[in-house]
């Protein structure tokens, strides 16, 4: 069951990363991408789910999102908008070394 949970989760931060990259890096409202993910994936998605891959997505190590928080200075999580940064696009395209957490 664990490795079905973990291509899961690599599936998702893909889908998550094309949907992001389809708006052309322009920011997406945190509840439209929650949307967009769920109709992509065909199941419905919590948002803590969401803001995990994110974060993971987002992390400085791998740097494949941007995000705005709600209130500046916030130290929680809370997105009102992301985009995919250009890194994304390289990953996709295959212009940079595969992330093995990351499933196109």
């Amino acid at each position: 069951m664990e490795l079905t949970r973990q291509i899961r989760d690599e599936i998702l931060r893909g889908v998550i990363l094309s949907i992001l990259i389809k708006h052309r890096l322009d920011w997406v409202a945190f509840a439209s991408l929650r949307i967009q993910v769920q109709r992509g994936q065909g199941y419905p998605i919590e948002e803590s789910e969401l803001k995990f891959h994110l974060a993971y997505l987002g992390d400085p190590s791998r740097g494949y999102v941007e995000s705005k928080p709600v209130r500046a200075g916030r130290t929680t999580a809370e997105y009102s908008s992301v985009r995919a940064t250009a890194k994304a696009v390289d990953l996709r395209d295959d212009r940079i070394a595969a992330d093995p957490g990351i499933a196109f």
